[in-house]
Formats: C-alpha cells, sequence, structure tokens
C-alpha cells in the first residue's frame, strides 16, 4: 500500500509544474544557504547568519506540507477520497499515509540542508536528531491546517500564505528567553526553533533543556497535529 501510495504521490507531484517547483525547492534553499550563510557571517552579522538559517529549517517542514495539502485537495476534487469509501482501503489510513509520506521527505530534506548550511559542524548530534525529527513535523500539520479550511486551490493557496505568517512567528524564539517565550508555545514551530537556536545563541534559557523542549515539542505538535485532523475528517466525513 504505501509504496502504490508513494507511485501514486509521485505522479501528482509531476503532473503540475507547482509542485514540481515546490518538490525541488528545498534543495534549492540547500544550495543558497550553502553560499548566502558564510556571507552574512562575514558581510553582516552573526544574528543576521542565524536569523536565515532559522527561516530555511522551518520553511522544509512547511513546503512538504504544502505539497500534500495541495494533492490531497486534488484528490477531493477528483473524487478519489469519495471513491476510496466504498472500498476495503480505509480513508483515514490513506490520508495518514501520504502525511507520513511528506513527513519522511521532509527528514531528508532537512538533513541536507543542515548539512550545506554548515550548521552541523559545531552542533550537538542529539539536538540534530531532535530538530530533524520535530521540524518535518510541520509538515502534516500544515497540510491538514490547508485541507481542514479549504474547499479548493483558489482557498488553499489563501491557507497557505496565512500559515506562512505562523510559521515565521517563532523567529521570535531568538530574542525571548524568559517566561514569554511560553507566548509562542502554541506554535508547534516554536519547540524547533527554541532547540536550533540554543545551539545557535548560547544563553540561559527558561527550560535549560533541549531535551524538555523536544518532549513538550512532541506533544505539542501532536495535539495540534490531531485537532486539525479531526477538523479535516469532521469536514468530508471520513
Amino acid at each position: 500500500m504505501l509504496k502504490r501510495l508513494l507511485k501514486h504521490e509521485l505522479r501528482s507531484i509531476t503532473r503540475d509544474k507547482m509542485y514540481v517547483f515546490f518538490a525541488f525547492f528545498p534543495l534549492m534553499l540547500a544550495i543558497i544557504a550553502y553560499f548566502l550563510i558564510p556571507y552574512l557571517e562575514e558581510q553582516s552579522s552573526a544574528l543576521a547568519s542565524d536569523i536565515v538559517v532559522l527561516i530555511f529549517i522551518l520553511m522544509n517542514g512547511f513546503i512538504f506540507g504544502a505539497i500534500t495539502g495541495f494533492t490531497l485537495l486534488d484528490d477531493q476534487d477528483d473524487n478519489v477520497l469519495l471513491t476510496l469509501k466504498i472500498t476495503p482501503i480505509s480513508v483515514k489510513y490513506y490520508v495518514l499515509l501520504k502525511l507520513l509520506i511528506s513527513y519522511i521527505f521532509g527528514i531528508f530534506a532537512t538533513f541536507i540542508l543542515l548539512l550545506f548550511s554548515g550548521f552541523l559542524v559545531d552542533a550537538n548530534i542529539l539536538d540534530v536528531t531532535y530538530i530533524l525529527i520535530l521540524t518535518p513535523l510541520q509538515g502534516p500539520i500544515y497540510a491538514l491546517l490547508i485541507n481542514a479550511f479549504a474547499n479548493n486551490k483558489v482557498e488553499g493557496f489563501v491557507m497557505m500564505k496565512l500559515s506562512g505568517l505562523i510559521l515565521m512567528t517563532p523567529i521570535a524564539s531568538l530574542f525571548l528567553i524568559d517566561w514569554t517565550e511560553l507566548f509562542l508555545g502554541i506554535f508547534p514551530g516554536f519547540w524547533t526553533a527554541r532547540i536550533i537556536s540554543m545551539q545557535l545563541i548560547p544563553q540561559d534559557y527558561l527550560l535549560d533543556s533541549s531535551t524538555l523542549y523536544f518532549l513538550i515539542g512532541c506533544i505539542v505538535h501532536v495535539i495540534v497535529g490531531s485537532l486539525f485532523f479531526k477538523l479535516y475528517t469532521k469536514k468530508h466525513n471520513l
């Protein structure tokens, strides 16, 4: 089932130029980061390069979430979900597998970006593992967010832009290190951003443990993801 669905996803992506662009965008980000990060460190400031690294890492999960979100909208337009309801295959299982595929792609894309950006040079291996696990989790959440509120691709683009604003909010984690950071905790990307900022800018943070940020981040991702999944399944009577 997973193999067949993977082939279906690849066909869906290759038949639309927009999806092809999104699919290669993480590689473009990695190449840009390879040249841009050293340039900013030399010509600007460490803070500027840190912000760029943080944005690029967070965008990886967002990109594959957008692709999956739009392919789910395609499935809705093509009545794929309706057809699956009369087959032995569970529609929820189908959707979850699509989300899993976006998560797996997100892991590889995030690793490539970490490698090209030079983040792996001085980073703690454990924290890198946390980042590789947490960052791609945003993909399924954004995909469900788009489909929970959008009925077509036009509305999907609007939701994608709004979710892009949500994506940028965790950047404030570079500047908030006391109890005020808890206001950002409702945004799943914050927990990834905090672990990244602990590597880029070592200082006294509220929890002072990347493991705690990782564990809480996992819980937040599961809660938010489950909420959007329920909204999505309720909307489509799955």
